[in-house]
């Protein structure tokens, strides 16, 4: 085998180092969604009440109209008297028909005595709310680490290959 140029080295390098930055940055997204899913599991579960439970809707002149549940619920931390307006910690997605948006308000009618999950630590600022959400996220990020993990060991894999085709 002839040996490799300077300039391919550097390009298959640069390669290598893209796709190992470009997997070690999903990998951290990933780590972070589980991680945030997996704190709100060791918040205290509270009983609670719906207050409210109705369908959003949100539209302009040239976008279509979309819809999201909006819920707000009474529960007691503490002795202190709060609201909670959070479904899930990344809040309430809109949608493009009512669909899941009708299940929700089926599932959570108001008057319903439920469980909500409340964040132990107080928010440091006063006019803030304590934290509570009706129902956790999804640890699924967790699991599916390990595909840009792979673009990572790939890029490493490359970077290597280029340095000892460079030093042959």
């Amino acid at each position: 085998m002839e040996k490799q140029t300077k300039a391919g080295a550097i390009y298959l390098f640069g390669i290598g180092l893209f796709l190992f930055f470009l997997g070690a940055g999903f990998c951290w997204l990933l780590a972070k969604s589980f991680g945030n899913a997996s704190d709100t599991r060791e918040w205290v579960e509270t009983p609670c009440l719906i207050i409210r439970s109705e369908i959003g809707k949100r539209s302009d002149v040239n976008i279509a109209a979309e819809y999201r549940w909006e819920v707000a619920f009474k529960y007691q931390f503490e002795g202190e008297d709060n609201i909670g307006e959070t479904y899930k910690p990344r809040g309430q997605r809109w949608h493009k028909s009512t669909d899941k948006v009708k299940q929700l308000l089926v599932e959570y009618p108001v008057d319903l005595q439920t469980v909500c999950f409340v964040n132990p630590v107080k928010p440091t600022d006063p006019s803030k709310q304590r934290q509570a959400i009706l129902a956790h996220d999804t640890k699924a990020a967790g699991y599916s680490i390990w595909f840009p993990a792979l673009f990572s060991v790939g890029g490493i894999g490359i970077m290597v290959g280029a340095v000892r085709g460079a030093l042959k």
